[in-house]
């Protein structure tokens, strides 16, 4: 009889340290759904790294100081990288991959202004949009064996500019404006200028 009385002693004491753990869980949770509904955030939150992971564990997004300037990095459900949002010496700049984790487009801040660039699957760039230098605005255009092909500026006094190349890197056609601020058109052979028009 002893035996059975020990046993039901030691289940009921079994059964009130339960009890008591139920309580207090169900109290944390409350007070943490309380203070979710209260709207409670603290004012500061600080790490080296935050990561997003899916339900799977698969890392999709991180936040995180790199060298001293801060990156924000999206992954794709294959662990490749997507884009990256980071800061540099100049400012900031965007980074967009493809399913490969090939660099397609790159858009920044440099010294003289913004900057973007359109890179093939080679790792070349293929089309450069920038802010020139202080006259005004640039885009060139480049071969996937990276020579520039045609290349649209400002003079420095501010005029309009169009010039193309052959495969050497060697100008062959360029358009821009005259001594006597008319249009002029300039051909040239092997670098070295060839005809124009109007004649000078």
């Amino acid at each position: 009889m002893g035996n059975v009385e020990t046993r039901l002693a030691a289940l009921e004491r079994s059964h009130r340290r339960q009890r008591r753990l139920v309580y207090v869980l169900g109290s944390t949770l409350v007070a943490l759904l309380t203070m979710g509904a209260t709207g409670t955030v603290s004012d500061v939150l600080r790490a080296h790294r935050f990561e997003i992971v899916d339900q799977g564990g698969r890392l999709l997004m991180t936040i995180e100081a790199r060298d001293g300037r801060a990156a924000l990095e999206l992954q794709s459900e294959d662990g490749q990288r997507s884009a990256l949002l980071s800061t540099t010496a100049q400012g900031g700049a965007l980074a967009l991959y493809d399913e490969r984790g090939h660099q397609m487009l790159l858009a920044g801040a440099e010294a003289e202004g913004g900057a973007l660039e359109v890179t093939g699957a080679s790792g070349r760039t293929l089309v450069r949009l920038g802010s020139g230098n202080a006259s005004g605005g640039a885009l060139a255009t480049f071969a996937g064996s990276g020579q520039r092909l045609v290349e649209l500026g400002a003079t420095a006094d501010g005029e309009g500019t169009v010039a193309t190349f052959d495969a050497k890197g060697s100008e062959l056609v360029a358009l821009a404006a005259g001594s006597h601020g008319n249009g002029k058109v300039v051909a040239y052979d092997g670098g070295k200028e060839h005809a124009s028009w109007p004649d000078k």
